[in-house]
This record gives C-alpha cells, sequence and structure tokens, in this order.
C-alpha cells in the first residue's frame, strides 16, 4: 500500500498517471477494471483535448497585429469574436472534467489498490 501523500499525488496529476496505470488491463481480467478505468480514459482525452484549446485560444487571441495602408501608426487585430465567448467555456469546463477525472481516479483507485 502507498503512502497517503503518494496516493494523493497520483490521484491529483490523475490526467498524467492515467496512463501508465493503464498496463494493469491483465492484472484483473475477471472484474470490472476496464469498466471503471475506460471512463477515466474518455475524461483524461477530454482534459487534454480542452487544455490544447485553451492553449491554442489563448495564442489565437494574442493575435496577429495587420497594418492598415492608409494609416501606418493604426494597428488592429485579426481575431474572431467567437473567441472570447469559447474561451469562457473553455475554463468553465476545464475544472468540471478535471473534478470528474480526479473522482473517477479516486472511485477506481479505492476499488483496485495496486
Amino acid at each position: 500500500m502507498r503512502a497517503a501523500p503518494v496516493r494523493f499525488l497520483n490521484a491529483a496529476a490523475w490526467p498524467l498517471t492515467i496512463w501508465p496505470s493503464l498496463s494493469h488491463f491483465g492484472d484483473h481480467p475477471a472484474d470490472d477494471y476496464v469498466e471503471r478505468t475506460s471512463p477515466i480514459v474518455a475524461t483524461a482525452i477530454a482534459f487534454w483535448i480542452c487544455l490544447a484549446a485553451i492553449a491554442a485560444v489563448v495564442f489565437s487571441s494574442a493575435g496577429w497585429n495587420v497594418m492598415p495602408g492608409d494609416d501606418a501608426g493604426a494597428a488592429f487585430t485579426v481575431v474572431p469574436r467567437w473567441v472570447g465567448g469559447m474561451s469562457g467555456v473553455l475554463w468553465f469546463f476545464l475544472p468540471v472534467i478535471y473534478v470528474i477525472g480526479l473522482w473517477l481516479y479516486t472511485a477506481r483507485d479505492e476499488a483496485f489498490p495496486s
């Protein structure tokens, strides 16, 4: 049995620690380890997609400065209007996905200790 701080760190870093834990499929062939792990994998994939989308929004909202031909001093940013709304939605869903994944990971870890 692992110490409590190590278990907490594994659970807190579940988007990273879920991938090595997939090697335990062969250790639990007769029970529902796979059934309990599949939602965590889907949640981890959703977490990483959401994080990548946030990174894309942050880097795209930095914008490209385009200089109009007639007024060289006025620069404006070319970023679609929906980027601001999408950013808010992504920042809402990222912690929600993280908490759901944390809950799924700890529930599986309690049911199937390594």
